[in-house]
């Protein structure tokens, strides 16, 4: 193919490609995503959670963010400039999301412009867990403003769009699985280095 002939694909795919990324499809893929660690033992097991944004630039930044734990509310630590005691429990209903209680709730009133700005992610929200084992999945809500959010998939408005959705646990590795990690990356160091 020759360089004109490419030059004309590639003009007659651009049209479609934006298209594409403005598709309704590819708008509601940009809800906040939440994943968690845990720490500790059973009966305390320390829950960090980590909000990411994927807005595009000027649809705004998160200011209130929560979980539903069914054992309660026990917020052990908070992101500097987010209240854990303005709202100690939560409901969307009123918002037109869900009527489901969130017991751990964080906001961010006083700090704006905020520090959770699109494509950035956070990670210093703890409760913690009286139960025997890790939950795997949490309820969480998200709410943001500052801006004009584009996507389809919240509620309320669009310069105050919330969302809900399922937080997943991501386990951290356990030590002797480092150390075999770290054994077989330095094994095939020495590998590539003898060649």
């Amino acid at each position: 193919m020759n360089l004109n002939a490419w030059r004309v694909i590639s003009r007659a795919s651009a049209p479609c490609a934006l298209a594409l990324a403005l598709s309704p499809v590819a708008l509601a893929q940009r809800a906040p995503t939440v994943t968690y660690t845990a720490t500790g033992t059973p009966g305390a097991w320390d829950l960090t959670f980590t909000l990411t944004s994927h807005f595009l630039p000027g649809e705004g930044d998160f200011y209130f963010f929560g979980v539903a734990m069914d054992t309660g509310r026990n917020i052990v630590s908070s992101p500097n400039g987010w209240d854990p005691d303005k709202w100690r429990d939560w409901t969307n209903a009123g918002f037109g999301g869900s009527g489901l209680n969130y017991s751990n709730n964080w906001i961010n009133l006083y700090s704006r412009p905020d520090d959770l700005t699109p494509n950035t992610s956070k990670s210093v929200w703890v409760a913690r867990s009286t139960a025997a084992a890790a939950p795997t999945s949490l309820p969480f809500f998200a709410f943001a403003a500052g801006g004009t959010y584009t996507g389809t998939d919240y509620f309320d408005n669009y310069w105050n769009p919330g969302f809900e959705g399922t937080a997943h646990l991501v386990p951290v590795p356990e030590p002797a699985s480092l150390a075999v990690l770290g054994i077989g990356l330095l094994a095939f160091r020495r590998a590539r280095f003898k060649k």
